[in-house]
């Protein structure tokens, strides 16, 4: 959900006159005619079942057609690997603007090849991050138009307690702690989400997971299944929330004030997760812990539920405001004929 998250943020902040129109390897792309917006599902290589290399002609000849059919002014791509066909589609299609919205914070020594693909877009914007002066990776220092961290959901936008907690479901009373780190059993402790879940449970609070078959098998009470989007309107619902430390997640619960134990995910190829959060916890505006099975989670779940609230403000307080519509109107000046970089 990530790159659709920050192509909407963007959207919905460009004028009524400029049409979005999204194209998305992502199987959650139809989410995007909740907003009123038109879209089309490339099915990525894996969902196929093909080899890169058999879908890279499939992609550029799609590519190619939607195009061509919808005219666009300007394309904007948002990833960190700018496929092959791009550059296909850009030289077929000259008249047409391309922006690369290119997400930063790179783990050290991957990637660097990639930012020659720059040369393929007529401007790249970088969404911010509140952790940036931790970020040592190869885009850190590259070329780009930095607007502040992206999230689609601001302050303005979040329902209070009580709306958030009809609106999901949950109990009007008592402690609710959200936990949103992927697959897994919730009864089992030995697993990051039952580790998490029964943490929770020790401080009284009542659990709150993003999966719903994960909730379906749970013997014991006080575990929801929470399901909506954009999720972060209904943060207010949630003393505590456990997640990983994903670009959207870390922005969307510091930028709303959300008292947050990050689990950095570190299996992935190129985010630095554990850059990204170990920077929050030194900044003291939320806890890092390596994994919830180990003991400092407990104390870590104490201490947020105890002063989170706090702590959280001081990321508030550092936070430069929403990048979205700073992008937004970039990508406006070059519809309407700006020189870009």
């Amino acid at each position: 959900m990530g790159h659709l998250t920050r192509l909407l943020a963007y959207a919905a902040h460009l004028p009524d006159s400029i049409e979005p129109y999204v194209l998305s390897l992502s199987q959650a792309v139809p989410v995007v005619a909740e907003f009123g917006y038109r879209y089309e599902y490339l099915p990525s290589h894996g969902a196929l079942g093909m080899t890169s290399a058999l879908w890279q002609p499939l992609f550029q000849e799609r590519l190619i057609e939607i195009v061509d059919r919808v005219a666009p002014k300007v394309v904007v791509f948002d990833g960190t690997h700018p496929y092959r066909g791009i550059d296909a589609a850009r030289e077929a299609f000259s008249d047409a603007r391309w922006v690369w919205s290119r997400r930063g914070m790179w783990k050290p020594g991957r990637n660097a090849d990639q930012l020659a693909k720059s040369a393929w877009f007529d401007e790249v914007i970088e969404p911010g991050d509140l952790a940036a002066e931790a970020d040592h990776g190869a885009s850190a220092s590259a070329p780009a138009y930095r607007v502040g961290p992206v999230t689609l959901t601001g302050p303005e936008e979040m329902v209070s307690r009580a709306e958030a907690r009809a609106a999901l479901g949950l109990p009007v009373e008592g402690r609710m702690g959200l936990v949103s780190l992927g697959a897994g059993n919730i009864n089992d402790t030995a697993g990051e989400l039952g580790a998490a879940a029964a943490a929770l449970r020790d401080q009284g609070c009542a659990v709150a997971v993003t999966e719903v078959a994960i909730a379906e098998q749970a013997s014991g009470g006080g575990v929801y299944a929470v399901r909506a989007y954009p999720l972060a309107r209904y943060f207010r619902a949630f003393d505590l929330v456990v997640t990983a430390a994903g670009y959207n997640s870390f922005h969307e619960v510091l930028r709303l004030g959300v008292p947050a134990i990050f689990v950095p995910n570190t299996e992935t190829s190129l985010d630095d997760q554990v850059a990204r959060a170990s920077y929050a916890d030194q900044q003291g505006w939320a806890r890092t812990v390596t994994s919830a099975t180990e003991p400092d989670f407990a104390e870590a779940v104490r201490l947020m539920l105890a002063h989170g609230a706090d702590m959280v403000a001081g990321a508030v307080a550092a936070d430069p405001g929403n990048g979205a519509a700073d992008a937004a109107t970039r990508i406006v000046s070059l519809v309407a004929g700006g020189d870009g970089r």
